[in-house]
């Protein structure tokens, strides 16, 4: 089944985009589970950022990349979707017009399915394969070739996670939807058994939640080590 032009159009808020733009830092979600691959990435993230290093640009990059987490995330909670996640026909795009590093996500097939039976157990299956077989392997080819701790990767994916939660339960048009949307969060960041997110003894999300958004991060995401020079508000050494 397909998106319906509405519920496109709500997905444009998480960097979803309905056309393809061509750029050197343009590449297929499954590109990046070659290290070699995703290693040249790296190196044109940090050109285009002034990354002072790629462990800069490995922390900004995931920055961006929660977005397609956040999209994905956002159709399970709020439409009961599961979004078809052929990592060979999802594209992050890169405007070389824009000052800044915002990337875009396009799906060449932009279909779900949609919940039958146990939903608990049908968010479980999704919570893996979008996050134990497909972001922790990516997170660990970050670490692997920056050597940039997980932690802060973790942090980072948490911190837009935590925002997409918080935004949709301050949101009245979700009000019916409002126990759903706080049940699969507190899935997510507290509940969830660490296996969902790899080779995890614990739920890698767990520390970074607290009860509320607007505390200080255990990690530094390295912002004010590109042309930006900013830090986060935030930020716990700023």
């Amino acid at each position: 089944m397909v998106f319906s032009e509405d519920e496109m159009k709500q997905l444009e808020r998480f960097r979803f985009s309905r056309r393809r733009i061509i750029s050197p830092l343009s590449i297929q979600l499954n590109q990046l589970h070659d290290e070699g691959e995703l290693s040249t990435y790296l190196q044109l993230v940090q050109q285009k950022i002034g990354a002072r290093n790629r462990v800069v640009s490995a922390s900004i990059f995931i920055k961006r990349y929660s977005l397609f987490i956040a999209i994905v995330l956002y159709a399970m909670s709020v439409w009961n979707k599961r979004l078809s996640l052929s990592f060979d026909q999802i594209w992050m795009d890169t405007d070389d017009e824009l000052e800044i590093w915002l990337p875009t996500f396009y799906f060449e097939s932009l279909v779900y399915t949609t919940v039958h039976g146990d939903r608990d157990k049908w968010r479980t299956q999704m919570i893996k394969h979008l996050f134990a077989e497909h972001l922790a392997l990516l997170i660990e080819h970050l670490r692997k070739i920056t050597n940039i701790p997980t932690l802060i990767l973790w942090e980072n994916v948490s911190i837009y996670i935590i925002w997409l939660y918080e935004m949709l339960l301050e949101e009245n048009s979700f009000g019916d939807l409002r126990h759903q949307i706080y049940d699969d969060f507190l899935f997510i960041v507290q509940e969830a058994d660490g296996k969902l997110f790899g080779a995890y003894s614990q739920n890698p999300l767990y520390r970074f939640w607290k009860g509320a958004s607007r505390i200080r991060r255990t990690t530094c995401c390295l912002s004010y080590q590109t042309v930006a020079q900013s830090h986060c508000k935030t930020c716990p050494i700023g």
